[in-house]
């Protein structure tokens, strides 16, 4: 397998986990919320990987259920840089505006979650690069290529 290759691929088997554990966590924190029983006997760690949070619970439920759906219909190279580029600049941009915004849009964001959302966006638009550039041909990302 080329470079090219790899860094697509490491892009796509990247996106598949991320989507589904977010889909995963999402759902485990609306059941936290909804249970408090299980909430209670829930271990510390995990219990704060699921901060029991309805918005942010969705969120990632919304961008877990979506992704998963984008990578299972559109299996093109293009389609994981485009997912890819706009996760990142998306969870970047939330890990920044939590640390600026006292719980915006009603989530909770405290120094974990900012922590998790300035590290996968950022990877994501690292990963996006990569396979971008080792795709070396800019026109696939939608621009016109030029005749000679």
């Amino acid at each position: 397998m080329n470079g090219a290759a790899r860094g697509s691929r490491l892009l796509h088997v990247y996106l598949w986990l991320l989507t589904a554990g977010l889909l995963l966590q999402g759902s485990l924190s609306l059941l936290l919320d909804v249970r408090p029983d299980i909430q209670a006997a829930t271990p510390w760690l995990i219990a704060t990987i699921d901060n029991a949070n309805p918005p942010h619970a969705w969120l990632h439920i919304l961008w877990g259920i979506g992704g998963l759906v984008i990578l299972a219909l559109f299996r093109t190279p293009v389609a994981h840089l485009w997912l890819g580029l706009v996760f990142g600049v998306f969870y970047t941009t939330l890990g920044f505006v939590g640390i600026a915004v006292h719980d915006p849009m009603g989530m909770r964001l405290m120094l974990p979650e900012n922590a998790f959302h300035l590290t996968v966006g950022p990877l994501t638009l690292l990963l996006t690069v990569l396979a971008w550039r080792g795709r070396g041909q800019p026109a696939e990302l939608g621009t016109t290529p030029t005749i000679p």
